[in-house]
């Protein structure tokens, strides 16, 4: 049997508000759940326990809404610990491996669980930690070798049987690790993600931008796309992504229609120009097409035609893709410069940033009647269109190649994964 432990009872002394910052809201949900639902998704825990302050635990909020066993904590972390480890021990026969877990670390995802009590099974502790990136010195002015240190962070995973015999709530370390005998081995874990704690309001702030960012690394597993089963529309086939999705397609054997322009025009897109032109019912829809005008054009008479293009037609193949009544994957290509205004591109940059809201937000939703959709948000594509776009001249050492692009299409063309915005980028 497996234990997870969520340390839930801390009075936030240094975040400072009046509700203790676990149950605050982080991107719509309380700082709390993250760390629950990890425990949860990875299917790696029987039994998951959240240490909680006692009001928290006679009014047994938490117990009810997340379906975990609460145990009231004590006013120090060591004492939450112990509370911990002494009901498992009056509780549960048989228990094997705990992993405890701060509330206010909500990026651990369910594959560093699954992969903690993995490496348990060839070391007496496995501990998050991270490397010192800064300069590190003694408050006498005494510098150190960075080097030779690290920052230890949770989770942090046992052998039980072990914890219960030498852990103390009287230790003045807070890592549970430092309480080790001596000659136990533990596994120092460092994840290539980011493993912030909130600490500080500012720190939820930070996290919720951390959490609205989602990236795909040019040289990971995630290039290894997995082969599309069924029939694609395509959407600006004729550009220079375009060209190359229709290449990736004709090599994988995918039948797809990719009209042109004339065939089905993206101003004045419908869900019936849609059905009339298209020979089949899609199971992918992807849509790289693009409409620009700089502000030398009044950025008023130019409205219509951008926001069409860049964002209503999307709009529109969200809700023919309601209308076919079976799985769907819709990926659309949004742009860097919907991350900040881009100077002479208003109405382009306004597009594409309401397209990531709506993305977000049809992504929640969709998925429940198992539609997909996804945005990549990718930097300057050494495309045609870019010289005449940019004035200046580029240097092309900042420029993605458009096959760069093309394994990110074709992965989120096939992903469970909803509502991301995926960013692409030279140097992930």
């Amino acid at each position: 049997m497996n234990v997870g432990v969520i340390l839930a009872a801390g009075l936030s002394e240094r975040f400072k508000s009046k509700v203790h910052k676990q149950y605050l809201k982080l991107n719509g949900k309380e700082v709390i759940y993250y760390s629950i639902i990890g425990m949860k998704e990875s299917g790696c825990f029987d039994i998951i326990i959240a240490v909680v302050d006692g009001d928290e635990y006679e009014s047994g909020y938490i117990a009810n809404k997340y379906n975990v066993v609460c145990v009231k904590g004590g006013d120090k972390r060591n004492k939450s610990i112990k509370a911990a480890i002494d009901f498992v021990t009056n509780n549960y026969s048989n228990v094997d491996k705990i992993v405890f877990q701060d509330c206010s670390r909500p990026f651990v995802k369910k594959e560093i669980y699954l992969d903690f009590i993995d490496k348990l099974d060839d070391y007496s502790a496995v501990v998050m930690s991270s490397d010192i990136n800064d300069t590190l010195s003694t408050n006498e002015g005494i510098f150190v070798n960075r080097k030779e240190y690290c920052l230890i962070q949770t989770p942090e995973a046992f052998h039980f049987n072990d914890i219960k015999n030498w852990f103390s709530a009287n230790s003045s370390y807070t890592a549970i690790v430092n309480q080790m005998p001596d000659k136990t081995a533990a596994l120092l874990y460092k994840p290539n993600s980011f493993n912030i704690k909130i600490t500080y309001p500012e720190d939820l702030f930070l996290a919720e931008q951390f959490m609205n960012i989602d990236y795909l690394s040019l040289s990971t597993a995630k290039n290894e796309y997995a082969k599309i089963k069924g029939k694609v529309l395509l959407l600006g086939g004729s550009g220079g992504v375009g060209q190359c999705i229709v290449q990736a397609l004709q090599a994988d054997g995918v039948e797809y229609f990719a009209p042109s322009h004339r065939e089905l025009d993206l101003q004045g897109l419908t869900i019936e120009s849609i059905k009339r032109a298209c020979p089949f019912e899609p199971d992918v829809i992807i849509n790289v097409a693009a409409a620009y005008a700089d502000d030398s054009v009044n950025i008023v008479e130019s409205y219509d035609k951008i926001f069409d293009v860049n964002l209503r037609s999307n709009l529109v193949l969200i809700e023919y893709a309601k209308t076919l009544g079976k799985r769907v994957n819709l990926v659309f290509m949004s742009s860097s410069s919907s991350t900040r205004g881009r100077e002479n591109l208003t109405n382009y940059s306004a597009a594409k940033a309401a397209l990531n809201s709506v993305v977000e937000s049809q992504g929640e939703t969709l998925h429940k009647s198992d539609i997909y959709v996804n945005a990549l948000i990718p930097e300057k594509i050494n495309t045609p269109l870019i010289a005449k776009l940019h004035k200046r001249e580029i240097n092309p050492r900042e420029l993605l190649d458009a096959h760069e692009v093309i394994n990110a299409v074709m992965y989120y063309s096939t992903t469970d994964e909803y509502g991301k915005l995926i960013h692409i980028r030279k140097g992930l």
